[in-house]
């Protein structure tokens, strides 16, 4: 092991635009389009753009804290100098810790529980192996899969794309292989507007995930250029694809089906383009399973290297294998996390209300982590009003308080599962605290935007414009 190996700077618009989009072809993302559908129907739209508003906002704040602080901490390098090493650890670890011991293993056994469907195989025999390769690819950075993951995913958001628009344009009609069932539906669902906004939390796991690019600008060339224009372009494409789709599952889809199937995406591409539909739907199900599950493979451990470099994990989260170059114990620990959610759904049968139940405890974590990050932003424009910022939120004190009212709201729409969500946030902020006292660490101790940067520097190489505008500003800084 070597402290010293940096990751590479490769990777250019195209893989964060594929981070920002990955997850809109994600399995839990797909069964939400097909769930939410099944509860408003021809009004899914309206949810989706209801949690579109504070998912955009919260885009806009990833995307001024990435190009101020382009490091593979993420959330912890901009939490640390506007709000402390608490808060810090606690909107890496609750948002995203949670997030993959909940969301990780899910998307595998759905892929695992498709392939059952169409082909016998137990689902746990497919998901076991699914893990397997994803864990040996992070682990081994193997660059062949690193360099088409990206068109993989772009490949896989277009044949979800053609679903919808082959729904919209009744081409399965056409073909005499497809019959609409809610042709005579009303456009407003059974409970009116009511259902329309409870379904805004639920709409916002179509989004959640897609500052997923961020975690790699230490690695990306031009991250304060190519990140935040992936972010906003992903939202967009996210919102119109899983609307389309939404609108053609209705048409086609009996409602209850949509709303009570582990894999209504399936039962959707059936209804609007046959058998052919089913299987196509299947295949792309599991390979969303697999690419969901190799983001966060790619992901989480990054986080935890960032965090590792200011001590508020074990110091082993920060080393980076010589060989391969990868953050290794940050990739066992994330497999470990996937691995146990994978035996725990399939040891209780995988049914759609656990599904539901642990996609919404994410949901809830996620979106705290969210909040702190645009409370991030306020606090950094008010401390460092001249600090570099290559890339800046528009109307910023209006767009935040927007974002962070609106995520109080999907917040309060998901209510049912915030007891269990309370408890993982409690677990987590248990463990800062007593780490905290066993390090003799201050977690109320704010940093200095200085001292991340200079972080971010040692652990990365070189980042043009963004390294010359940081010494200009810390020639300034000093001189005050």
């Amino acid at each position: 092991m070597n402290n010293k190996t940096k990751l590479k700077r490769t990777l250019s618009f195209a893989p964060a635009y594929g981070a920002a989009v990955g997850l809109v072809v994600s399995g839990t993302a797909m069964f939400s389009v097909g769930n939410v559908a099944g509860t408003t129907g021809y009004s899914t739209f309206i949810s989706a753009f209801i949690a579109l508003i504070p998912m955009m906002m919260t885009a806009f704040a990833f995307g001024e804290l990435t190009a101020m602080l382009p490091g593979g901490g993420m959330i912890s390098d901009y939490t640390m100098p506007a709000l402390g090493r608490f808060f810090a650890a606690f909107a890496l670890l609750s948002g995203y810790v949670v997030l993959i011991a909940a969301d990780g293993g899910t998307q595998l056994v759905m892929g695992g529980l498709s392939a059952e469907e169409i082909c016998g195989i137990p689902q746990i025999a497919v998901t076991l192996t699914l893990f397997a390769i994803v864990f040996v690819i992070n682990l081994l950075n193997v660059d062949f899969y690193g360099k088409v993951e990206s068109v993989v995913t772009i490949l896989m958001m277009i044949t979800f794309a053609a679903f919808a628009i082959i729904g919209n344009l009744r081409v399965g009609e056409a073909m005499n292989i497809a019959t609409p069932v809610g042709k005579d539906t009303s456009f407003l669902p059974e409970g009116g507007w009511k259902t329309i906004f409870g379904a805004t939390g639920s709409a916002i796991w179509f989004f959640i995930g897609f500052e997923f690019a961020c975690p790699m600008a230490e690695e990306n060339k031009k991250p304060y250029k190519n990140i935040p224009y992936a972010l906003i372009l992903g939202l967009i494409t996210i919102f119109l694809v899983d609307s389309l789709f939404a609108t053609a599952a209705v048409r086609y889809t009996d409602l209850n089906e949509l709303s009570t199937s582990t894999v209504p995406q399936t039962i959707a591409a059936k209804a609007i383009l046959g058998r052919a539909g089913y299987i196509i739907m299947t295949i792309l199900t599991i390979m969303a399973s697999f690419t969901t599950a190799n983001a966060y493979m790619a992901s989480l451990p990054r986080m935890l290297y960032g965090l590792a470099k200011e001590g508020m994990v074990p110091a082993f989260f920060g080393k980076v294998n010589r060989r391969f170059r990868t953050p290794v114990f940050g990739i066992i620990f994330t497999g470990l996390l996937i691995l146990s959610t994978t035996l725990y759904i399939t040891i209780n049968g995988a049914d759609v209300s656990l599904v539901q139940g642990l996609i919404n405890i994410a949901c809830i974590t996620w979106m705290i982590s969210y909040g702190i990050a645009m409370i991030d932003v306020l606090v950094l424009r008010k401390k460092y009003p001249d600090f570099p910022r290559l890339w800046k939120a528009p109307c910023v004190k209006v767009s935040m308080i927007v974002g962070i009212v609106g995520v109080i709201f999907s917040i309060y729409t998901l209510r049912d599962s915030l007891l269990y969500a309370g408890i993982c946030m409690a677990v987590v902020a248990a463990y800062i605290l007593i780490w905290g006292k066993i390090k003799k660490i201050k977690l109320t101790e704010v940093t200095d935007i200085k001292d991340t940067v200079m972080n971010i520097r040692d652990r990365s190489e070189y980042l043009e414009v963004w390294d010359e505008a940081v010494d200009e500003w810390c020639k300034k800084y000093v001189d005050k």
